[in-house]
């Protein structure tokens, strides 16, 4: 009986044994704070460089797969190359088109005439109530018919300046000759303002004629009249 107990005690102090072994063998060692802070810094750099090396994998593959483009939309055209027309050749036998002109009327009337110009006072000329004047117009006869003595400057428009409305022509003007044609006894307006008047060649059966394109213009006066 007596040996039962030792043995079983025996055993009991043998299993005890173990298991205090097999908790020794699996205790953590207790560490320092120093080498606990080591251990840290350690593990975040390491996942920091884990980090760093997942996000280049992943970069990688996504520039791998990627769409690519046939042309750049954006980008400019190169410049086209301009080739220069082909010079034409001429040929000295062949007779070159030249461009049509309009026909020149150069027929002349038996009444028309070319005004050359103002002897005196020009269009504008300042005069002082009631002057007294003399107009004179110098023209050449373009016609084909003699200007004789008894044609006449009569007034087609404006102020009649004091004057009975018509002017002798008191020599014979041939055609192709260049006169003077004067209008005399001429009086300025009492009322200051500005006046004009026109006259033009009268043939004796009553033809009128003046110069310009369609022979419409008349002689011109134009005055201005004031008091100073």
């Amino acid at each position: 009986m007596k040996n039962k107990k030792i043995i079983l005690i025996i055993a009991g102090m043998l299993v005890a044994s173990m298991i205090l072994g097999a908790c020794q063998t699996n205790a953590v060692p207790t560490l320092s704070e120093e080498e606990m802070a080591l251990q840290v810094a350690g593990t975040r750099a390491a996942i920091a460089t884990q980090n760093s090396i997942d996000m280049l994998v992943a970069k990688v593959t996504e520039l791998s797969v990627q769409p690519t483009c046939p042309a750049c939309p954006t980008c400019p055209l190169p410049p086209t190359a301009t080739i220069p027309p082909p010079t034409p050749t001429v040929d000295p036998n062949v007779p070159t088109a030249t461009q049509a002109s309009a026909p020149v009327n150069t027929e002349k009337k038996c009444l028309q005439f070319d005004f050359l110009g103002d002897i005196n006072y020009p269009p504008g000329t300042v005069m002082k109530p009631g002057t007294v004047f003399t107009k004179t117009w110098r023209v050449r006869n373009t016609g084909t018919c003699e200007w004789t003595v008894e044609f006449d400057l009569v007034m087609a428009g404006g102020e009649a300046f004091g004057t009975n409305k018509r002017a002798d022509i008191k020599e014979v003007v041939y055609p192709g000759d260049t006169v003077d044609l004067s209008i005399v006894d001429m009086v300025a307006p009492m009322t200051p303002g500005t006046y004009y008047s026109y006259w033009m060649i009268s043939a004796p059966d009553g033809a009128r004629v003046g110069y310009g394109p369609n022979q419409q213009w008349g002689l011109g006066l134009q005055i201005e009249v004031k008091n100073d």
